[in-house]
């Protein structure tokens, strides 16, 4: 049976911030998994109205997903071991901003890459994000072309444009409140 209000008091130390003394962040995060694992957490929220916490309450519950999943998974603890790391490493609040829906090793691989000082949060993440092939790029010109009935001169203003967008979160929420 799912217990709400523990969820409910697991989300308000998340958003603080503030792990008990009592454990360890890794602990939490698996506690905080187990108790969420059967909940549509995203649905959740979003009925309770904490959207805007989401990010960092779905990265916690997937670092809880992924040292659960570590502690059992040989190979993934000998890849630990062989770069340094005789346990499970302590995760916080900050590097778990690179968690995503990906196999638990590639989400290593990345955790280890910040520990090591290889990047920020952002140019790891921008690292590793898929590069379209030149063919592809082309079809998604085409199509923008076609169902926007623009000229390649309106279309690169507009890819310029959304850049700017796309970079700067104020621009993009105002742009959300005046295109409703």
């Amino acid at each position: 049976m799912v217990n709400f209000e523990k969820i409910d008091e697991m989300i308000k130390i998340i958003d603080k911030g503030d792990i008990p003394g009592s454990q360890s962040f890794n602990e939490f995060a698996i506690n905080f998994y187990l108790e969420t694992k059967i909940v549509p957490l995203s649905k959740y929220l979003k009925m309770e109205g904490k959207t805007n916490k989401m990010p960092k309450i779905m990265n916690t519950k997937k670092s809880g997903e992924l040292i659960f999943n570590t502690k059992k998974n040989q190979e993934i603890l000998d890849f630990l071991k062989k770069r340094g790391y005789k346990d499970i490493p302590e995760l916080n609040f900050t590097c778990i901003m690179l968690l995503r829906k990906v196999d638990n090793i590639s989400n290593w691989k990345k955790l280890i890459s910040y520990f090591e000082g290889k990047g920020t949060i952002e140019e790891i993440n921008n690292s590793t994000r898929i590069q379209l092939l030149p063919e592809e790029e082309k079809k998604i010109e085409e199509f923008l072309k076609i169902n926007l009935e623009v000229s390649d001169t309106e279309l690169n203003w507009l890819r310029d444009k959304f850049k700017i967008i796309y970079e700067n979160k104020e621009i993009l929420r105002a742009i959300k409140k005046i295109a409703r």
